[in-house]
């Protein structure tokens, strides 16, 4: 085992410790999209919950999220977590309300914002966010680096804690690339396509010839991944207008097993290369979980080199591009 991923991996332990009953607990925001990073944050999250005996009384996605529903759950001991990730901000305006809309809803509850990275492009934004965050006493949230926790810690709550990302709690649980697997000589290009790319993938792919595998998790994903993430939205979205408790909670468990089917593809993929660079901070600790030489990019506003030398620098594997 490596030890700086055990050790990783163990610093999660303080968020168990703010759990004031841990028979007590509901969960929000679970990833019901196909973007394979949340997905390794989300079966980490549960590997969490496992591993620390948390029972979960309720678990809601974006899709089913119905505050009036919610509130029939609460009691004087629940506590509330919000799935971590890289999302708190303005750049995904509606995950961001549904946080808010917890923490104003249940002032009087401890809430947990799993470890996240934090970005506004707005001024005003950040500051109306803030506000709300600031006005709960109870709130703790969990920032991946350093330029978020001062975010956080400045203008948002007291309760500010530097954490690595909830993927971690997987190491051990996910079958590392085999060292005695034949070396193939191939690398895995791993370069994000969407709002957060930056102008380091396109010189990267201007260096390379026509056969390199580039790939995002788009390109590995299939038809039926789609397909069955378009039905689990949309029936979530029809028991949320319904207010079918019930099958919220199956539509969960069929996403969840899903989830990780994904992911163990996903692991077949990546563990066929002998080195992935990547740009995709999941592409980065997807690899370091499974042993595999890596070599990560910034993304466009700093997150992925800011975690790696927050984290991930002391594995030997893994190293900047």
């Amino acid at each position: 085992m490596n030890k700086v991923l055990m050790d990783l991996k163990q610093k999660l332990g303080q968020i168990n410790e703010l759990i004031i009953d841990k028979d007590d607990v509901l969960y929000f925001d679970y990833p019901l999209h196909l973007n394979v990073g949340d997905l390794l944050i989300y079966a980490g999250t549960e590997a969490f919950f496992k591993d620390y005996g948390i029972n979960i009384r309720l678990r809601r996605c974006l899709q089913a999220f119905d505050l009036e529903d919610v509130k029939k759950f609460i009691k004087p001991t629940t506590t509330l977590i919000c799935h971590g990730g890289g999302n708190f901000g303005d750049l995904y305006p509606l995950i961001q309300k549904m946080r808010e809309d917890i923490v104003q809803a249940f002032p009087n509850n401890r809430v947990i914002v799993m470890p996240q990275t934090a970005h506004y492009s707005c001024d005003e934004a950040m500051q109306k966010s803030a506000k709300i965050f600031k006005s709960h006493s109870d709130c703790h949230l969990f920032a991946r680096d350093i330029s978020t926790f001062e975010l956080l810690k400045t203008n948002f709550s007291d309760n500010v804690a530097l954490s690595p990302d909830m993927a971690h709690q997987l190491y051990g649980h996910l079958k590392p690339k085999a060292t005695n697997q034949s070396a193939t000589g191939n690398t895995l290009y791993f370069l994000r396509k969407d709002i957060e790319k930056s102008h380091l993938e396109e010189q990267i792919r201007a260096t390379l010839t026509s056969g390199a595998a580039i790939k995002d998790w788009e390109d590995v994903l299939t038809v039926r991944d789609h397909k069955y993430e378009l039905w689990c939205s949309r029936l979530a979205t029809f028991a949320n207008r319904f207010k079918l408790g019930f099958l919220k909670n199956v539509i969960n468990e069929m996403w969840y097993r899903y989830s990780l089917q994904v992911i163990e593809r996903m692991r077949d993929i990546f563990t066929s290369y002998d080195l992935v660079v990547t740009s995709r901070l999941h592409g980065h600790i997807f690899s370091c979980l499974l042993e595999l030489p890596n070599q990560v990019c910034d993304n466009s506003y700093g997150k992925n080199l800011g975690y790696y030398n927050q984290w991930t620098k002391e594995i030997e594997f893994a190293k900047p591009y």
